[in-house]
């Protein structure tokens, strides 16, 4: 799994992003995160390359960001899980990303999108502030429902949906 940083991200999670670049890119195991600020609080979003489906975290301290890569893994299944995705299509995916690898940035497309994303959920956050959950669940829902040009104008969760059954009918055909 590669989570691709911005500068801020990384500078907070005090770590050196490498320029590395997979010699077999897997958009579907790629996810561009960002950090945001609200109500001086930090929160990450990550948006999936390939399906541009987002998943949402807030409330971080310092001690989250030092285990950020299970954390941002445990989101994402969580996520999946609630979307209704079955546990074996699920458990797969996390299974082939288990190892986090963390990336600067490199389409600054994605970057856009996932801003776009950010300030449709800000009043998202004014209303339903405050939460308890690290995970923000509902939000993630929310953004998979918003139509992004990119995928000329599809909804995320339905890309994401399509991608799932992929996986899905792999893990079936395995057994």
């Amino acid at each position: 799994m590669f989570f691709e940083c911005t500068k801020k991200l990384a500078t907070v999670l005090k770590i050196q992003l490498t320029d590395s670049t997979p010699l077999r890119r897997e958009p579907l195991y790629e996810w561009h995160a960002n950090l945001f600020i609200f109500n001086r609080r930090k929160g990450v979003i990550m948006m999936n390359n390939q399906t541009r489906y987002c998943v949402v975290m807030y409330g971080l301290k310092a001690e989250h960001f030092k285990k950020f890569g299970q954390l941002a893994l445990a989101a994402i299944e969580q996520t999946f899980l609630a979307e209704g995705f079955s546990e074996d299509a699920v458990a797969q995916y996390i299974k082939q990303g288990r190892e986090v690898v963390f990336t600067k940035t490199h389409d600054r497309s994605v970057i856009s999108q996932m801003n776009d994303m950010l300030f449709l959920a800000s009043d998202w956050f004014e209303e339903y502030i405050p939460v308890t959950e690290i995970c923000m669940v509902d939000l993630s829902r929310y953004l998979g429902e918003v139509p992004v040009r990119s995928l000329k104008y599809a909804y995320p969760i339905d890309c994401l949906r399509q991608a799932m059954n992929d996986i899905d009918k792999e893990a079936n055909s395995i057994r």
